[in-house]
């Protein structure tokens, strides 16, 4: 795959990771906390196979991040019940992709 091909994947799976964080943060359903944490850390296991395939600089950074944010907000709106802040969305991208890269 290309680097942008790849950059896209990755907005999609970064896009969910928050998505699953900021469900565990906020869910009204204790019951479903496992699940989501689960899910967060296998997502988070994708992404790290992905990442090493290429050297990433300040640019793809960026676009991930744009990437990462449309996903987010096309993942999100299932959950309508769910109020989050867009700081804490950004902040949990930004996080993810300083980790990851």
């Amino acid at each position: 795959m290309g680097k942008n091909r790849i950059i896209k994947s990755m907005g999609k799976v970064i896009g969910n990771i928050v998505v699953h964080k900021i469900l565990v943060n906020h869910t009204n359903r204790p019951e479903s906390l496992h699940y989501l944490q689960s899910e967060v850390n296998t997502y988070r296991d994708n992404i790290f196979g992905i990442v090493q395939e290429y050297n990433w600089n300040e640019s793809d950074k960026h676009k991930i991040k744009e990437e990462s944010l449309r996903e987010f907000k096309n993942r999100i709106e299932k959950y309508q019940d769910i109020k989050y802040t867009q700081k804490e969305a950004d902040d949990l991208i930004d996080e993810i992709i300083n980790d990851v890269i």
